[in-house]
């Protein structure tokens, strides 16, 4: 590296620490969906389920993603 700078331990263990809690500000989950939209989606979830794949080959990698 030509633009090397040394840091002690004690540093770099803080800037680890604010990158890991900018990640987990920036990736916190979602807030929990409500009731009746939940519900929509498993709806539509077992409807996918039950009818046949337009595209048979895709079915078939489907099952064994699962």
């Amino acid at each position: 590296m030509p633009n090397r700078i040394d840091i002690d331990h004690t540093h770099s263990r803080a800037i680890v620490q604010e990158i890991g809690e900018r990640l987990h500000a920036f990736l916190k989950e979602e807030p929990e969906l409500p009731e009746s939209l939940r519900t929509q989606i498993d709806r539509l979830r077992e409807s996918e389920e039950q009818s046949p794949s337009i595209i048979p080959s895709a079915e078939r990698w489907d099952k064994l993603r699962r």
